[in-house]
């Protein structure tokens, strides 16, 4: 038989698992698939980047490594974009499982 503390540790560890993967997933999107997609975006609306894919993505990722708020912004955006949207359909998730 399991003791209430040790089933709550149980289901921390749970949570914290799910959100470091959830975290995890993420940022590696912000990180390695969301400078391509917003390259070929400044592409096909503004006109070759000047220095190409390469320069453009030196840029980005030394802005991102020397701390630059905008480069953090890109980067981790779809992860605070996942936790406004789960923030906003927390009552509708909570109404539907009762709790």
């Amino acid at each position: 038989m399991v003791s209430p503390a040790a089933s709550r540790v149980g289901i921390r560890n749970n949570s914290m698992r799910r959100e470091l993967l959830y975290f995890g997933l993420i940022a590696l999107f912000g990180l390695l698939i969301l400078p391509f997609l917003v390259y070929l975006a400044g592409e096909f609306s503004l006109g070759p980047y000047e220095g190409g894919l390469l320069a453009f993505l030196g840029s980005l990722y030394g802005a991102f490594f020397t701390l630059k708020p905008s480069a953090w912004a890109l980067l981790l955006g779809p992860y605070l974009l996942f936790w406004a949207i789960r923030l906003l359909t927390r009552p509708i998730r909570r109404a539907r499982t009762g709790g």
